[in-house]
């Protein structure tokens, strides 16, 4: 046993040093990015952005569940019958996060199980596979050649079905997507997803977001990195009104980050913004800056 602990710690040191020049500034995106001010985005120091978030209906259809002007939910389908069908304004505004004057490196596309979009998973992929043939998969590489993504991201809270998603991140990734994760809970469960997918592909699954606000705000970036054997990027929840006590400033980020990273040798920082930023007169330039002074 004292031997498997050496040669894990031994092995995470390896990757962190590897990891280190390339470090994480990430940004959720919890808005429709029609009304996200793009430029800030782009130049306020973030080199990643996740877009929250995409919803699987049951026949493989996808939606893009946004909010809109006046606060009210908006469910916009984006691929219909493995077909985008999202408009050339949003995808146009999706690929400009990385095109001109801009430190965007990479945009990602988050699910998450606030409905029934991984048991809709776990049933497509039990039903019809994930071939180059199935619903899934075209709809996916749709979005992907739509939308310019990088990578795929997945904020499964509830389902934790191992087999559907080991099955979906390599269908993602022959597709060529990369694969990340935002826990807030059951690192074991997680374990076992990045030590089949990486048994499957290799450099498919590289980036976590941990959660460390709300009901991750215990969560310790150094467990995380044990249990799983890479750096992780700690997310927190930048000032807000839903959960004023879950709220981080730009001050309160930067002792966080700079904590964490002398200590745990994280891949980086980065933000849960659920509009946040901009509805409250916030400035992305304050917490973005944080990330470069951090993690330079």
């Amino acid at each position: 046993m004292k031997s498997r602990t050496l040669i894990s710690t031994v092995f995470l040191g390896f990757f962190l040093l590897a990891s280190a020049s390339a470090t994480v500034k990430s940004i959720f995106l919890f808005k429709d990015v029609m009304q996200s001010n793009t430029t800030a985005l782009k130049i306020s120091g973030f080199n990643t952005l996740l877009i929250f978030r995409i919803g699987v209906l049951s026949n493989g259809d996808l939606v893009y569940y946004s909010t809109g002007s006046a606060g009210e939910a908006v469910d916009a389908p984006v691929v219909t019958n493995g077909l985008y069908v999202g408009g050339t304004e949003l995808a146009d505004k999706i690929k400009s996060f990385k095109s001109g004057t801009t430190g965007i490196e990479r945009v990602e596309v988050s699910l998450v199980s606030h409905d029934t979009t991984f048991q809709n998973i776990r049933s497509l992929i039990n039903a019809d596979g994930t071939g180059s043939d199935t619903i899934l998969y075209k709809g996916f590489d749709a979005l992907k050649a739509a939308w310019g993504l990088d990578a795929f991201n997945n904020d499964d809270e509830s389902v934790y079905d191992v087999s559907s998603t080991v099955s979906f991140a390599v269908m993602l990734g022959d597709i060529g997507y990369k694969y990340s994760i935002a826990p807030y809970t059951n690192s074991g469960f997680w374990s076992n997803v990045k030590n089949r997918i990486d048994a499957a592909v290799s450099d498919l699954f590289d980036s976590v977001y941990l959660q460390v606000y709300d009901g991750g705000a215990s969560n310790n970036p150094r467990t995380w990195q044990n249990t799983l054997g890479m750096p992780v990027v700690p997310i927190v929840w930048v000032t807000n009104d839903a959960k004023p006590s879950q709220g981080t400033t730009a001050v309160q980020a930067r002792t966080k980050f700079a904590d964490w990273h002398s200590e745990y040798q994280v891949a980086g920082g980065g933000y849960w913004n659920d509009y946040d930023i901009e509805k409250l007169g916030s400035s992305y330039e304050a917490y973005g800056s944080v990330l470069t002074d951090v993690f330079s």
